[in-house]
């Protein structure tokens, strides 16, 4: 049951000043305790450690109730204790400065039962402190962790937790591993449990999955086992629109290539770019997982749109609007954030805009600035949906010199925004909005916003210099508006 393994200096657990802290007082009061789960894993991986940020620790309490154990352990260090389960007897510490200890009673009384009721076998390892040098591993997680493999414990344990279906793929895209073919064939069979799983929880494995760089090289394996059409109802359509002149590409296939083809381009983003895709929208969601879920479903209205014409030119006319208003009900049903909802819903509209940019010849300047303000800091995730939604559409209706054009155009339309922020930011600020409402004797709402926004265009193009034909600008504007209604 047991294997020797020797730590590479500073990766052991008990290198750990609060690890050995823990184990010490679980000594102290006679209680059995055992480290397991992600940060043994990943001292082994060599991606933790005592210098490490350490951010929870798991524990299976043996000799006395685990919910017990986790009150003590709180008392001790001054932390937050928060009861998870008493049924299943699992609580937690939070500590002050967000670090988590979770303690687990082991399942019927034995750690080698509780260890065959956990995921996959690099997370069903664990930790003695009266072996130090030893490796509790009775499944084979360090042979796992060396092959680079995701591998259930057992087929009852993703059925027992079906948010195992996904979570596999999670820690694949993490690490860069694979999943074990059998593991795989029993996803498959199983698939249809998942949407069973609060969709919190599937919310948090999918986000956490979709930031990391790795997606692209195993999404085609994901949609094969139908795990975005399960957690994405949507997508199903998409399998009737065929390949055409342009999309070389079922629907379908196409829209999950997006992501090898987004990620393959990053490297070449600008810095300021990159930065703005790896902040967080909102907690524990990064702005690059909102964009590859835009990726994913930004032809989701294209199947109710598809018409085919005499010439045989396949045309999909409002998709882009469909798609977005359908992300509306999407949101509400996976239970998204606002913020996040929203943003998936405006790169959805806005998906096609990059390109049409450059339709019919160069846009002006002031189709330029136009278009950065109305996405405005949404550029980058913007942007890198358009180069992966290019990526993913090589017909023979857009190669060759068309191609390269396009490329380029939007390559120079991404490093422009640069300019064009650092331009506006130069530009003196020549009306508030309280004062345009002072100045034309109207309320706050939509319309001053939209004399602003004309006034920093008109500003931009050098039209407007100075106060007093910014107050003409806004007047005139007023004026034209009131016009039309």
């Amino acid at each position: 049951m047991t294997t020797t393994k020797i730590f590479a200096a500073g990766q052991h657990p008990l290198d750990c000043a609060l690890v050995r802290t823990i184990f010490d007082f679980a000594a102290s009061s006679s209680v059995r305790l055992y480290l397991v789960g992600g940060y043994l894993r990943d001292c082994l991986m060599l991606q933790a450690g005592a210098n490490s940020q350490v951010k929870d620790l798991d524990f299976a309490v043996l000799d006395m109730p685990a919910t017990d154990f986790g009150r003590m352990v709180a008392a001790r260090l001054q932390g937050h204790y928060v009861l998870l389960d008493s049924v299943n007897d699992i609580s937690r510490v939070v500590m002050d400065d967000g670090l988590t200890l979770d303690f687990a009673g082991c399942f019927g009384g034995s750690l080698a039962k509780d260890i065959q009721r956990r995921d996959f076998t690099i997370n069903a390892m664990a930790l003695d402190p009266a072996m130090p040098d030893t490796i509790i591993d009775p499944t084979g997680g360090q042979a796992d962790l060396k092959a680079g493999l995701v591998r259930a414990v057992s087929e009852a344990g993703l059925v027992d937790d079906p948010l195992r279906l996904l979570r596999a793929y999670r820690f694949a895209c993490v690490f860069n591993f694979d999943v074990e073919s059998a593991t795989r064939e029993q996803i498959r069979s199983n698939m249809q449990r998942l949407p069973k799983v609060a969709r919190e929880r599937i919310n948090y494995e999918l986000f956490k999955m979709l930031d990391s760089s790795n997606v692209g090289r195993l999404i085609h394996e994901m949609g094969e086992l139908a795990l975005f059409e399960t957690i994405f109802p949507e997508l199903m359509a998409t399998h009737k629109v065929t390949a055409n002149s342009y999309h070389h590409l079922p629907l379908f296939t196409h829209s999950l290539e997006t992501i090898p083809q987004l990620e393959a381009r990053l490297s070449s983003f600008p810095a300021w770019a990159k930065e703005a895709l790896d902040r967080e929208l909102t907690p524990m969601v990064s702005r690059m997982a909102v964009t590859k879920i835009a990726a994913i479903l930004h032809d989701i209205g294209k199947p109710d749109t598809w018409q085919i014409t005499e010439e045989g030119r396949h045309t999909f006319i409002g998709h882009d609007k469909l798609g977005a208003e359908m992300i509306k009900s999407t949101a509400e049903a996976q239970k998204w954030p606002k913020l996040m909802a929203r943003m998936v819903e405006r790169l959805v509209l806005w998906h096609l805009r990059p390109g049409q940019l450059f339709h019919t010849a160069e846009p002006t300047k002031k189709a330029l600035n136009r278009f950065y303000r109305t996405v405005g800091d949404e550029v980058p995730e913007l942007m890198l949906l358009a180069f992966g939604d290019l990526g993913a559409t090589r017909g023979p209706g857009l190669a060759g010199p068309q191609r390269e054009k396009l490329e380029s155009n939007l390559v120079a339309l991404l490093d422009g925004y640069a300019a064009y922020k650092e331009e506006s930011r130069r530009l003196p600020k020549l009306l508030t909005g309280s004062e345009v409402m002072k100045l034309l004797g109207i309320h706050a709402g939509p319309l001053v916003g939209e004399i602003l926004s004309a006034l920093a265009e008109a500003q931009a193009l050098n039209e407007v210099q100075d106060r007093s034909q910014a107050e003409a600008f806004a007047r005139s504007y007023l004026k034209a508006y009131q016009a039309q209604i």
